[in-house]
């Protein structure tokens, strides 16, 4: 049987459909969330920011405007589901980018924690050559991130607005023009930093609009959560359990869409990104659709 894009995204869909059941019964609230969204401030200094808001005229922005034209909620259940689903696009797109199917050498564009080290490591060694790919994959990801940021500059955690399908259609397009140069035979590391700035754009949506909660694309501070909140349990407090189970179903899920990359991108070769351009088009065009 062989395997093409559309059944590749429908596995992806079923895949965190059926995960989701693991944390179905998190006590979590939305509002308890929404009230951790931010630091606490004191009475004086949340005064004086709110009178210095008052009084700051220009520019004259809509506040409704800001935050990306219809807003939408959405609830904790559904923000959990689609952060299972997009963990698994990433990992996958991660994969396909480290396994070297799409050139010849191999690159992470998630979890780009580790391009911080190895930049350094090219410099120091007067390897320019990784020092530029490392820096450039890097900033790509954080290029991602700013796009987002530019779309939605004023988040509302658990509001969904238009302009989060718009930051999707946006990632579509960079995977769809990554697929093609791969396809092309290019060896250019402009796929990967399409790629890169496509992850660091839906890690900046799921992470900017759940205060934290869902983080897609990164994990090392999931891990060191996951770490921090099993020694919590092993030790009688189980305040954060169900956080626990949320992180290590996105930490499974992002591991299983690794795990899977291996055999599609074998099948697919260059266009085994094609898949995930067209849940990214999917989510934005829905997003937009119904918003």
């Amino acid at each position: 049987m062989t395997t093409s894009p559309a059944r590749c995204t429908l596995l992806l869909v079923v895949f965190a459909i059926v995960t989701a059941g693991v944390v179905s019964d998190s006590p979590l609230s939305t509002d308890a969330l929404r009230s951790n969204a931010s630091l606490t401030v004191t009475t004086k200094s949340h005064a004086s920011f709110m009178e210095a808001l008052s009084t700051y005229s220009a520019p004259a922005y809509d506040v409704k405007e800001l935050r990306g034209g219809k807003i939408n909620m959405i609830s904790l259940q559904f923000a959990i589901t689609s952060g299972i689903l997009l963990a698994f696009n990433s990992g996958y797109i991660n994969g396909c980018c480290l396994k070297g199917t799409l050139l010849n050498t191999k690159q992470a564009v998630a979890a780009v924690t580790g391009a911080y080290t190895t930049s350094a490591l090219g410099l120091a060694s007067g390897n320019t050559d990784q020092f530029r790919t490392q820096l450039t994959v890097l900033a790509s990801y954080i290029g991602g991130s700013t796009i987002a940021g530019i779309l939605n500059p004023i988040p509302v955690p658990f509001q969904m607005s238009s302009s989060n399908g718009l930051a999707f259609l946006v990632a579509s397009a960079l995977l769809w023009s990554s697929s093609s140069l791969a396809q092309k035979g290019s060896a250019n590391i402009l796929v990967f930093c399409l790629a890169a700035t496509a992850n660091g754009i839906q890690n900046s949506v799921t992470s900017a609009h759940t205060s934290n909660l869902i983080r897609t694309a990164h994990f090392s501070g999931i891990s060191s959560d996951i770490g921090t909140f099993l020694g919590q349990v092993l030790r009688g407090n189980r305040q954060n359990l169900h956080k626990l189970k949320i992180f290590l179903a996105l930490a499974v899920s992002f591991w299983s869409g690794g795990f899977l990359s291996f055999f599609v991108s074998d099948r697919l070769g260059a266009t085994c990104l094609v898949p995930s351009a067209v849940l990214y088009t999917t989510i934005g065009l829905g997003l937009i659709l119904l918003g």
